[in-house]
């Protein structure tokens, strides 16, 4: 993959989890279940962490 591939796929992927953040903060006991939250907390903070790995540490030359 390019660089600027990699960047993309970066920042859509810290993008998408900044959403899995607030929603897994915000959502609480929201009658979804007591699972909901700390998944979208999980995910937002995988996410996150592949989007960090994909901006910063992927670079191809």
């Amino acid at each position: 993959m390019s660089k600027n591939t990699c960047r993309i796929i970066g920042l859509l992927a810290m993008l998408v989890s900044v959403f899995f953040l607030i929603g897994g903060l915000y959502l609480g006991d929201a009658g979804l279940g007591a699972f909901a939250a700390p998944a979208c907390l999980a995910a937002g903070l995988v996410l996150l962490a592949v989007g960090i790995v994909f901006y910063r540490v992927l670079k191809s030359d």
